[in-house]
């Protein structure tokens, strides 16, 4: 086992964290991620917060598949800081297959075609990297995600392997399967098997494991408890409330629109549930602000001066001071919501739905801080009570922000990982 001396980096931030741990030995990391997790609006952000941290103690090389058109240097000097070398697999060049090239020509579905040809052409060129480097260097372990990923490591031997799982994206892809239109659920059917089986190889190829929230470890081991949770954590620093005002009349849902979760949510919430709250509240305004909104939700959003559709924007934190309510009737999910936890960050009573709340429910014990709901009228139900009882809304409000803080910030989940990578290497801890 190679063990290496502690190297000099700067301290700000994250990295004030190896600092004060007594754990001082070095590891040497092959670290894996299925997208580049930059700029921190991405759900892969939990790695740039594991890379910033551990990346001050531990010698990292990054590789990382990506379906972006380009590795921008606006990434690449958020995350050099913290990694010895970064290479990055997926982006079009001159040197991919002939077929990848041309086949964006076909009608229809050329595009997406490409896009999956591309993603697995990259994994290919990801695994013979790996093995060069495992050749080439002895290193401590293997830190690794993604399910598109996995060929990397499938049939490597001889490097311990820590897998952060986070969510069973087979359960996510099941929720969408049983609401799509045919052409669709039938490239989720085949999506989800291969998704599932990738799981399954996941949990059979190491026992170091690590997941977003305890219903995600459930859907892959079944009864088993084994395995960190590490759940996904915001900046409470920067999602804080700077006024107490707020608007009386206006619902809020935020996210990435042409994600299909939130896409399938704000059609719900715009199309279903803000009709029936209308008959009670007849000036009520709905803000759906996320970048991407696809064609169908700028139709349905058409005309209603009561409605708004914000686009990309900056900063989302003025919507989450403005708004009543925060309302993510979110019908298939996995792993934990950002958007739910920036909110009630900003001390904003939520509404959402029994498969993200559950996400969020690290133990028994603890209340969560929220209103559950199913139905379009059931939604409705609960946003007209919340908003007529201004007394339970400045509860939840109050009890919100203290429920982010105490369970899911940064600094926990860190240390739980490097205790994880030290117990994979085989490392006592000092």
């Amino acid at each position: 086992m190679t063990l290496l001396k502690e190297r000099p980096h700067s301290t700000t931030g994250a990295n004030k964290f190896a600092e004060s741990e007594h754990m001082t030995t070095s590891l040497r990391v092959i670290y894996i991620t299925s997208e580049i997790p930059y700029p921190l609006t991405s759900g892969f952000l939990r790695h740039y917060h594991f890379m910033r941290a551990l990346g001050a103690k531990h010698k990292l090389t990054y590789l990382s598949l990506t379906k972006k058109p380009e590795f921008s240097e606006e990434a690449r000097a958020a995350l050099s800081p913290f990694v010895e070398s970064i290479a990055v697999f997926g982006t079009p060049k001159p040197t991919e297959p002939w077929l990848i090239r041309k086949v964006r020509h076909l009608p229809l579905v050329g595009k997406k075609f490409q896009g999956a040809l591309r993603i697995r052409w990259a994994a290919l060129e990801l695994k013979r990297a790996v093995r060069t480097l495992v050749h080439e260097r002895r290193h401590d372990l293997i830190m690794f995600s993604g399910k598109n990923t996995f060929p990397a490591i499938a049939n490597l031997e001889g490097v311990p392997i820590v897998a952060d799982c986070c969510d069973a994206t087979s359960g996510r892809v099941a929720g969408e399967l049983a609401r799509a239109k045919l052409l669709r659920k039938l490239w989720l059917f085949m999506r989800y098997i291969e998704v599932r089986r990738i799981e399954k190889g996941l949990v059979a190829k190491t026992p170091h494991l690590a997941f977003a929230s305890r219903r995600d470890r459930k859907a892959m081991l079944g009864g088993k408890e084994v395995g960190e949770i590490l759940p996904q954590a915001v900046d409470a620093g920067y999602w804080q409330r700077k006024t107490p005002e707020r608007k009386s009349n206006v619902l809020l849902f935020t996210g990435v629109m042409n994600y299909p979760p939130n896409h399938d949510a704000a059609m719900f919430l715009l199309e279903e549930i803000l009709p029936l709250v209308r008959k009670t509240l007849p000036s009520i305004e709905l803000v759906i602000a996320g970048r991407d909104p696809l064609p169908a939700l700028k139709k349905a959003a058409q005309g209603n001066a009561k409605i708004t559709l914000t686009g990309f924007v900056d900063d989302l934190r003025p919507y989450l001071e403005q708004a009543a309510l925060y309302v993510a009737p979110i019908r298939f999910a996995s792993g934990v919501q950002n958007k739910i936890l920036e909110a009630l960050a900003m001390q904003l009573p939520v509404i959402t739905t029994p498969v993200v709340a559950e996400g969020l429910r690290l133990n028994d014990e603890v209340e969560l801080p929220l209103r559950v709901a199913e139905s379009a009228q059931q939604f409705a139900e609960r946003i007209i009570a919340l908003l007529q009882n201004n007394s339970e809304r400045t509860r939840l409000a109050r009890a919100a922000r203290p429920f982010v803080e105490n369970n899911f910030v940064w600094a926990s989940n860190i240390a739980k990982l490097e205790k994880l990578w030290y117990t994979a290497a085989g490392v006592s801890e000092q």
